[in-house]
């Protein structure tokens, strides 16, 4: 089965992104930051309101990425083991 990627392979390539005013971030599973960029419209933005853009992104991408996961997991785990 070459070329197939195991449960945890999978799960460590989980990245999702999230942009607005300039600001791009991609996190992985986890919700850690792994990249981050900005245009020219995301240095006009004060500090306080850059720093809370990129918390609100953080936390849209970190969600998304944890969804997916979800995803993943259901994909091999039976569905009555996902639930509590």
């Amino acid at each position: 089965m070459a070329g197939v990627m195991g449960l945890g392979e999978r799960l460590d390539a989980v990245r999702r992104e999230a942009s607005a005013s300039g600001v791009t971030v991609v996190v992985d599973l986890h919700g850690k930051l792994v990249d981050l960029s900005f245009t020219r419209e995301a240095l006009t933005l004060r500090p306080a309101a850059l720093a809370g853009l990129i918390r609100e992104l953080t936390d849209e991408a970190a969600a998304a990425a944890v969804a997916e996961g979800m995803s993943i997991v259901a994909d091999v785990v039976p569905p009555d083991l996902l639930t509590s």
